[in-house]
């Protein structure tokens, strides 16, 4: 099978890293793994953080003309060329899709997404555009499939919906835990720190909001563990 893959938050190719890229990137391998033929769509960012209506309507508008474009593009080639089914991932207010609905409607594939989150507080405010069109690409959607349960609460229509347990590619850890002694007192040694202790790792980006928040949350459980010994090891930027 050919699928057209699209993330509106942010493509699989992006060159900063973040959770949802990596889990973008896992879900093209898997259907890879799975013998499909899989072709990164577009890579149009619908995300608005500060809920802008101007810029919404923008995206809105730059979204609508990429789905013309495209579907000029897989008319154009031989049947054969076209995709079989438009895969987006993660949508949600503030990152609708713009352009799967509509190319997956003009080529009459079928329409699928992966994670979406629907808020229903969000209507008649300033992402209303946005939830609006969320709720838009899941009426279009035949099938939603989710990986948080909690997302499947608020779907307008659950019966389209699969549940399946987040994952990852597990290879480079088995390898990283086959050399787990060499790995400890090497850093140890570049850090300065007992290979003895027991370490503690926190691994999170560091920016405001909820993920200080996921900093402060550890460091209070910590506060109680002083008569132990333990090292915390934060990784993060």
């Amino acid at each position: 099978m050919r699928i057209a893959f699209y993330a509106p938050l942010k493509p699989p190719d992006h060159p900063v890293p973040s959770g949802d890229r990596r889990m973008a990137r896992l879900l093209v391998a898997a259907m890879e793994q799975g013998g499909h033929h899989v072709e990164l769509a577009n890579r149009l960012r619908s995300r608005d953080a500060e809920g802008d209506e101007a810029r919404q309507a923008r995206l809105a508008r730059i979204g609508r003309a990429r789905a013309e474009r495209i579907l000029r593009l897989y008319n154009s080639r031989p049947s054969a060329g076209r995709p079989d089914l438009w895969f987006t991932y993660h949508v949600y207010y503030k990152a609708p899709d713009w352009i799967g609905p509509r190319v997956a409607e003009g080529l009459e594939i079928p329409y699928v997404v992966a994670e979406a989150s629907v808020a229903h507080k969000r209507a008649d405010g300033p992402w209303d555009s946005g939830h609006q069109a969320t709720l838009e690409a899941l009426r279009h959607a035949v099938r939603v499939i989710a990986l948080n349960p909690l997302d499947m609460e608020c779907l307008p229509d659950r019966s389209r919906a699969r549940l399946i347990r987040p994952f990852i590619d597990l290879e480079r850890y088995r390898g990283a835990a086959a050399q787990r002694a060499r790995h400890r007192n090497r850093i140890a040694a570049r850090f300065g720190l007992d290979p003895e202790e027991p370490w503690i790792a926190a691994v999170a980006m560091m920016r405001a909001g909820d993920k200080l928040a996921s900093y402060r949350q550890p460091a209070e459980a910590m506060a109680s563990l002083e008569d132990l010994r333990w090292r915390l090891i934060v990784v993060g930027d």
